[in-house]
């Protein structure tokens, strides 16, 4: 089974709008990617912990849904890929695999560190972003981590739940 783990930079307490700095590393079967940078003696700066979030848990949720195919997340500042086929799934980084496990044990693994992190950090987060993105009407809206975060978290649920049927 992989391991996800999220963790923040240090001295981020000013941070309001949910865009904290930190790194992923995912540890699996067969090896281990990080979004660290092995040249910075603090891992360099990584990247920024709820859009990555959200894009790894809507990606993967999707491909749950679906039930085999593939997912490549490199927003994340850490390129990983996904492949979903006859119940297990391969994550692979860099052309190699670092984890094949049922696709049940990798979304318990992806769920357990979005919980730690939201657990975390989330109720930090007082007000939106100052950065907008586009809804589906057309319009502009700022960006709301508390929202968006739950709604993604609940979307995986939701895919997760899909798996038991």
């Amino acid at each position: 089974m992989p391991e996800f783990l999220y963790s923040t930079l240090d001295d981020q307490d000013d941070v309001i709008d949910g865009m904290f700095q930190g790194h992923l590393d995912v540890k699996g079967s067969a090896g281990s990617a990080t979004s660290r940078n092995s040249r910075q003696p603090d891992g360099g700066p990584g990247i920024i912990l709820f859009p990555a979030l959200v894009d790894l848990l809507d990606g993967v949720s999707e491909l749950l849904q679906r039930g085999r195919g593939t997912f490549k997340c490199s927003g994340l500042g850490l390129s990983l890929k996904f492949r979903l086929r006859d119940g297990r799934m391969t994550i692979s980084h860099r052309w190699t695999v670092i984890d094949d496990s049922s696709s049940q044990s990798t979304a318990a693994a992806i769920w357990t560190a979005a919980q730690q992190l939201t657990d975390s950090v989330l109720g930090r987060v007082t007000e939106p972003t100052r950065y907008v993105e586009r809804a589906e009407d057309g319009t502009d809206r700022y960006i709301d981590f508390r929202i968006q975060v739950k709604e993604s978290l609940a979307r995986f649920e939701e895919s997760r739940a899909h798996l038991s049927r």
